[in-house]
């Protein structure tokens, strides 16, 4: 299981416990306020951008999506 998480979208898991933090400290509030801080890069990076791409052209086609391979970029 630690190998498929070390391979897997790594800075999402960074993000979700950012967010997790701010709000075991204070609650929905204060992890509302961080979301759009901590997740602006992640809709930047070269993972989700391919992801989107592949999601789209498999939707287009009619097909199964592939697995998305993430290089935590």
């Amino acid at each position: 299981m630690a190998q498929k998480l070390a391979i897997g979208p790594t800075r999402s898991y960074a993000a979700t416990r950012t967010l997790l933090k701010a709000w075991s400290f204070g609650g929905v509030t204060p992890a509302d306020a961080a979301m759009l801080e901590v997740v602006t890069d992640l809709f930047s990076a070269e993972d989700c951008t391919r992801g989107f791409l592949n999601r789209a052209e498999a939707i287009d086609r009619g097909v199964q999506a592939p697995e998305i391979i993430f290089n935590n970029r």
